[in-house]
């Protein structure tokens, strides 16, 4: 019997490792880890149990679909499955309530799909896309949830910039307004022009002469407005088109009135300008805005220039974000008031309009209120540093990492921290606020079960949270890839792992989408082999099968119902055995246990398969060479079955039955120590493999190997 060596007992909770790792044992967390882990999931003390079950709910519709969520309170919420011109809208308690067609729904193309942003918020959701330009609006009848009302998204005083286009201009205008009395003697001016300050003017006459404001007439008065404007168009950026004239109809005694006008080129913008007397206390000119000098332009969504991305809340504001002719540009509401766009009010709490930069290719992808305003794009994350967003104070954008977000695949957070996959899918990222440094500090997340191109926290297409309820053991992280296969990331932050693993999926098939709902449910389009389901995840102590259906045997011990599965090969847990293996025909199965609950469904068996196991010399060398697990110590809890294989040979089933069983009782799940020996058969890198030949829950709490090398 190969030895049995304490120093390799492995706790098994830091899930499937990169396969650039197998053989480094200088990785604390080696031992550990798995080659392959694969329908288990990791437990952060230590151990491994068995992923959900996944019950079926319903037929799909379409492989190219997408979810979102409207939570209404902690018992109730609905999960909204988008198709092409099509929402289906399921509740928590797994009912079709209603299906959506027509209106501003059949706006939504198949293109759209997988583009599409959501946010739902009391009774209503939002659905955005950039070529969408209205947006579509779904209300909920709280009094009757199989009535939602689709229309478009009613923005208000849309903000009008401009595109590029042609558009009517207003020339700004100012009048200055002189008063002097009769003891001036003379009058000097100066004017300010956005800042620039002009040199004094004098009044004078024709010849040059200085003169007394009371003699002037309107000709010395013509050739002051006319120096005014020399001195005035001389300044940084003002030309030919700024006029200044002396409006002889509005003057009299001691009172002389200037117009003011930004004209030609000028056109269309409005200035800050003042004017004042340089020379003595007796004369006066006050400066008054007669008209705004403006662009009209053209609102900033519509039918011809696309509409918004998506849409997020930050202090009670709806910012939209990313509109298809400014991807980089964000549009928050008046505060409290979500579609109020007007930025024309000066109001604190007034809705505004902001970018990242004036001119940028970036496209602002995901918003999110993660302590400061978060912005996710294709090139980089920003955070915005100011603590209150305020109508009149400009927005102060850091960047915090020069990593894009991927397209489709939306920010989460979790245990404090802000994860997001880089924009070609290959790395995780976690960032969270350091309060010292004040910047948000990004970490890599998956160098341990991401560096090869043929591990698993790869090639990520979305993720979603689900936190710890019930019998879970952690929050979970879960992460559906490019080619549909799911994969679940264990969060332990004391040991620095993220435990990853495999959910298997039964007979076959890839999962098409994937949301969590209000109550912590996980639903999955699944597309299994042509067939279209979706399907509900359930823990393991309710549920050991995929698309599983639940029903009572009758008198004869035949199980109905089951016209989804015909052809497939189930397994039913009655009383918690479990018979088998049966295959459905005309949706039905013989159970010969009559008159008791079953829960049926298709089975995947799970398989732990260790690091490989090499020798370590005395110096830390390591040495390659063919051995062998001939045996193993398990501890395991609660298990009805399991089968241990090593050395790459098949696992076989281990019996867990006592001779003192009582076989007349309903069958009970043994926990304690078990030891197996005589596994045969030797190879290089040898490993020891724990799975399961029959359904039956499982949880392995550690094993030390018997280990020959």
């Amino acid at each position: 019997m190969a030895r049995v060596s304490g120093s390799l007992k492995s706790s098994v909770n830091a899930g499937q490792l990169s396969k650039s790792l197998l053989g480094k044992v200088n990785l604390k967390q080696y031992y550990s880890g798995a080659k392959r882990m694969l329908g288990f999931e990791p437990i952060a003390q230590s151990g491994f149990k068995l992923l959900p079950g996944s019950r079926y709910v319903g037929a799909g519709v379409s492989a190219n679909c997408n979810k979102c969520v409207l939570a209404i309170s902690n018992s109730l919420s609905y999960t909204l499955v988008v198709t092409a011109g099509r929402i289906d809208i399921w509740r928590n308690d797994r009912v079709l309530v209603a299906t959506v067609t027509g209106g501003a729904v059949a706006g939504i193309t198949s293109g759209m799909v997988p583009d599409l942003r959501f946010y739902g918020e009391a009774n209503t959701v939002g659905i955005w896309h950039p070529d969408l330009w209205q947006a579509v609006r779904l209300v909920r009848n709280p009094a009757n949830d199989a009535i939602w009302n689709a229309s478009t998204w009613p923005y208000g005083d849309l903000p009008e910039v401009d595109l590029g286009g042609v558009y009517p201009t207003v020339a700004d205008k100012w009048t200055i307004f002189i008063r002097y009395t009769a003891a001036t003697i003379n009058l000097v001016m100066s004017l300010s022009i956005d800042g620039n300050n002009t040199s004094a003017v004098q009044l004078k006459d024709g010849s040059g002469t200085n003169i007394n404001p009371n003699a002037a007439t309107n000709p010395d008065w013509d050739l002051f407005a006319g120096a005014l404007q020399t001195a005035a168009r001389a300044l940084p950026g003002m030309n030919a088109g700024l006029t200044i004239v002396n409006d002889h109809a509005a003057s009299y005694s001691l009172y002389r009135v200037l117009v003011v006008t930004f004209d030609g080129t000028l056109k269309g913008d409005e200035y800050q300008f003042d004017a004042r007397v340089t020379n003595t206390s007796d004369a006066s000119a006050l400066t008054s805005h007669t008209q705004v000098g403006k662009t009209d332009g053209e609102p900033l969504i519509s039918a011809s220039r696309g509409g918004f991305s998506g849409m997020s809340l930050f202090q009670d504001r709806a910012c939209y974000f990313g509109p298809k002719a400014r991807s980089a540009a964000v549009a928050m509401s008046r505060i409290a008031e979500y579609f109020d766009l007007n930025i024309e009010a000066q109001q604190d709490n007034a809705a505004r309009l902001d970018a990242l930069r004036t001119d940028t290719s970036e496209q602002i992808l995901y918003l999110m209120d993660a302590t400061y305003l978060l912005a996710f794009t294709d090139k980089g994350v920003y955070f915005a540093s100011n603590r209150t967003i305020e109508r009149n104070k400009p927005l102060n954008w850091v960047n915090a990492i020069e990593v894009g977000i991927k397209r489709n695949c939306p920010p989460v957070k979790l245990e404090g921290k802000v994860y997001f996959v880089s924009a070609e899918g290959g790395q995780l990222y976690s960032i969270d606020y350091d309060a010292v440094t004040e910047k948000f500090a990004p970490e890599p997340e998956n160098d341990l079960n991401g560096s090869d191109p043929e591990d698993l926290v790869r090639d990520i297409k979305t993720i979603a949270v689900q936190h710890k309820t019930g019998k879970m053991t952690s929050n979970r992280l879960w992460v559906l890839r490019d080619d549909g296969r799911l994969v679940l990331c264990v969060i332990n932050k004391k040991q620095e792992i993220m435990a990853a693993c495999e959910w298997p999926i039964a007979d076959g098939g890839q999962v098409c989408s994937l949301a969590v709902d209000g109550q912590e449910q996980v639903w999955l389009t699944i597309d299994r082999n042509g067939t279209i389901v979706e399907e509900v995840l359930e823990e393991e102590d309710v549920n050991l099968f995929q698309m599983a259906f639940s029903v009572v045997t009758d008198l004869t011990g035949q199980a109905s119902g089951l016209a989804t599965l015909n052809g497939k090969t189930v397994w039913a847990l009655i009383d918690n055995d479990v018979h088998g293996p049966f295959t459905v025909s005309a949706g039905a199965v013989q159970t010969e246990i009559p008159s008791r609950p079953a829960k049926i469904g298709i089975w995947a068996p799970p398989i732990y398969e260790s690091m490989p196991y090499v020798r370590v010399l005395p110096n830390d060398e390591v040495v390659r060479r063919p051995g062998k697990v001939g045996s193993a110590r398990l501890f395991i809890e609660n298990t009805a079955s399991i089968a241990i294989g090593a050395n790459g040979r098949a696992p076989r089933d281990v019996s867990l039955s006592l001779a003192g069983d009582d076989l007349s009782q309903p069958k009970k799940n043994y926990s304690g120590h078990t030891t197996v020996t005589g596994l045969i058969g030797a190879c290089m890198d040898p490993t020891l493999t724990i799975s399961q030949v029959r359904p039956g829950q499982i949880r392995v709490r550690d094993y030390i190997p018997g280990v020959k090398l």
